[in-house]
């Protein structure tokens, strides 16, 4: 499991999909691996303890939202556990909660 220190926000990214209208899923190639790096949007898995006390009284989005964020902001990480990729971004990269 991973933990975020700071003032960083752990966020999975929104998975990438490729389907046919009959519901079957088609094998990624280069291109779509290169996409899904640069993917900007993901849902909020954890929150560091820091986060937005520079700029705010409040937090903006917490855990369970789904966000926007800066384009090549942070870094990717995988979970040791499960394999899972993860972006690990600033507190001040996520642009836009989704409602």
């Amino acid at each position: 499991m991973l933990k975020v220190v700071g003032n960083r926000v752990l966020i999975k990214p929104k998975e990438l999909e490729k389907k046919t209208q009959t519901g079957i899923i088609i094998n990624y190639g280069e291109a779509e691996k290169r996409h899904e790096a640069a993917t900007m949007e993901g849902t909020i898995i954890d929150i560091g303890p820091c986060c937005w006390e520079d700029y705010s009284d409040r937090q903006w989005c917490q855990v369970g939202d789904r966000v926007i964020f800066a384009q090549y902001a942070g870094k990717i990480v995988k979970d040791p556990e499960d394999d899972q990729k993860y972006f690990v971004i600033n507190d001040i990269d996520v642009q836009v909660v989704i409602k």
